[in-house]
C-alpha cells in the first residue's frame, strides 16, 4: 500500500526511465491509498530507479522523500527474501534447466588486486546485474553505467548497453542497446567471455567483467549471490581536503 505522495513519486520515476507504467496502470485505491503490485524483480529496479533520481535531485526535501521511499522498498525487498527462504526449506521443487553464470569481477586498480566472484541466473538483466556488481564492491548503486566491449576505448565498442537508452539520454551510439530488457545469456555465451563494465562517467569506475563457468541450477533461485570477496574497494566518495 502507498499513499498519494509514494504514488506521483512512482508516476515521476516512470518519466525518468523506469518501467512501471503497467503497475501503474492495474493500481487500485483503497481507504485513501493505493494498492499496487510488483514482483519482486520490478521492485528491485524501482529501487535502483529511486535512488538514481534521489541522487539528481536538487532540492533537498524531495531528495528525502524519493531516499525514504527507496529504504522502504528495500525493507520490503528484505521481508521477500526471507519469505523465499521459509518457503525453499518445506518445498520440493522439479528439477529446472537454469543456469547460473559465474563470472569474475575486477575493478582496474593500480593498487592491489580487488575482485568478487559473482554467480547470477542467466535470465538476470544487465540492469540487475550491474546493481549486484556495484553494491558487491560496496557502493551505492547511484549513477549511469554501461558494459562495452572495447577496453580502451569505448567509443569504438562493437557490442555497448547503457543505462542512458533506458532512461532516455543520449546514448554513446545509435548502435547502443539498453540494460533494462538485454540479459545476461544474451551478451556473455562462452567461458573467456568479457566485457568493461563503466560505472559513474563523472568518477570513471571500470571493472572487468569475465564470465568463468556456465553451470546448471538446483532450483529456481534467481538472487544474485556473492561468492568470494577479495580486497578491500576504495571509498566511492573520498573525503574532500577540507574535511579531512
Amino acid at each position: 500500500m502507498i499513499d498519494s505522495k509514494e504514488k506521483e513519486l512512482i508516476e515521476e520515476d516512470c518519466l525518468n526511465g523506469a518501467v512501471a507504467d503497467e503497475n501503474i496502470k492495474s493500481v487500485i485505491k483503497e481507504n485513501g491509498k493505493y494498492r499496487i503490485g510488483f514482483t519482486r524483480d520490478e521492485l528491485d529496479d524501482l529501487e535502483g530507479y529511486l535512488a538514481y533520481c534521489s541522487n539528481h535531485e536538487k532540492s533537498p526535501n524531495k531528495q528525502e522523500r524519493w531516499d525514504n521511499f527507496c529504504d522502504r522498498i528495500e525493507g520490503l525487498l528484505n521481508i521477500g527474501d526471507k519469505i523465499e527462504v521459509e518457503i525453499d526449506r518445506k518445498t520440493k521443487l522439479p528439477k529446472c534447466s537454469l543456469k547460473y553464470y559465474i563470472f569474475d569481477i575486477t575493478m582496474i586498480n593500480d593498487d592491489n588486486k580487488i575482485m568478487r566472484k559473482i554467480q547470477i541466473a542467466q535470465y538476470k538483466t544487465l540492469y540487475s546485474f550491474a546493481k549486484f556488481i556495484v553494491r558487491s564492491f560496496g557502493f551505492d548503486f547511484d549513477h549511469c553505467f554501461g558494459f562495452y566491449s572495447n577496453f580502451d576505448r569505448i567509443s569504438d565498442s562493437g557490442k555497448a548497453y547503457e543505462l542512458f537508452v533506458d532512461v532516455r539520454e543520449e546514448p554513446l551510439s545509435p548502435k547502443t542497446k539498453g540494460v533494462k530488457k538485454t540479459k545476461v545469456f544474451q551478451v556473455f555465451k562462452k567461458p573467456g567471455d568479457k566485457m568493461l563494465f563503466l560505472f559513474d562517467y563523472g568518477d570513471g569506475w571500470r571493472f572487468i567483467v569475465e564470465l568463468k563457468e556456465i553451470k546448471n541450477a538446483e532450483k529456481w533461485d534467481l538472487k544474485p549471490q556473492l561468492l568470494e570477496s577479495i580486497g578491500d574497494a576504495p571509498p566511492q566518495y573520498p573525503p574532500c581536503k577540507d574535511e579531512i
